[in-house]
């Protein structure tokens, strides 16, 4: 049998190592968002080399990209430690979700496309039940699909790549929150969504583009005051 060019070899052997340490930086991600690190805490490298099956290769290239996004800090002879969130931070998170959502918003309203359409018109109905059964936990989730489907159906990648990074930052603040005050912020009637629904199926792409701004503000300033953080000026409502 004809031996594998050294090229190819080495191509495979990058590519592996490269999907591996992808998989052990989305595992990790989802540990600090979820809790199972918490702030200040190190993170366990023999520990995380035995559980992963792993040399310390790829974990630490997981820590050099987890260090980017702001989610640990490495420290020389200590290693990655878990960074706090901070309210600064959320605040400039949100600022940035709100136009990023609100320019996906006004792209969706001037396309629609049936099929996204179609997603935000089941993710508002199903909302809609979800709070007429008092079921808080699966009103959230389904608003995840709704703002999603938003963001999906703008098509543009640079924009979905920098609306997840951001998101994973207030995935963990809302986990801290649940943990201490399970699903203690007010769902409210569903009235924003159906509004924006609305602008969207009309065309009215100026009117979503405000509609999703001034409601992300508002699910910012929320986040802040359930985490005990101080609450920035509130969004003005569009007209």
């Amino acid at each position: 049998m004809r031996e594998m060019p050294v090229k190819v070899r080495m191509g495979r052997a990058h590519a592996h190592r490269e999907s591996m340490h992808v998989a052990i930086l989305e595992r990790l991600r989802l540990d600090i968002v979820e809790g199972r690190w918490q702030a200040g805490e190190r993170l366990p490298e023999p520990l995380l080399c035995e559980e992963f099956g792993v040399s310390r290769t790829p974990l630490r290239d997981a820590f050099r990209i987890l260090e980017t996004e702001g989610m640990v800090e490495l420290i020389p002879h200590v290693g990655a430690v878990v960074t706090a969130p901070k309210a600064s931070d959320i605040i400039g998170a949100f600022e940035v979700l709100s136009l990023l959502e609100a320019a996906a918003a006004e792209t969706v309203a001037r396309n629609r496309s049936p099929e996204v359409l179609k997603k935000l018109s089941k993710a508002t109905e199903h909302m809609q039940i979800a709070l007429e059964k008092g079921n808080h936990r699966r009103y959230f989730e389904l608003n995840d699909d709704f703002h999603s489907a938003i963001v999906e159906g703008a098509n543009n990648p640079v924009l979905r790549q920098t609306h997840e990074h951001l998101m994973w930052h207030v995935y963990r603040v809302r986990h801290t929150i649940n943990r201490h005050r399970p699903f203690s912020r007010e769902a409210g009637t569903g009235e924003e969504h159906q509004a924006l629904m609305q602008a969207i199926l009309n065309g009215d792409s100026e009117r979503a583009f405000a509609l999703a701004r001034s409601h992300l503000l508002g699910i910012g300033a929320a986040t802040l005051t359930n985490a005990g953080w101080a609450q920035p000026p509130a969004a003005s409502e569009p007209t």
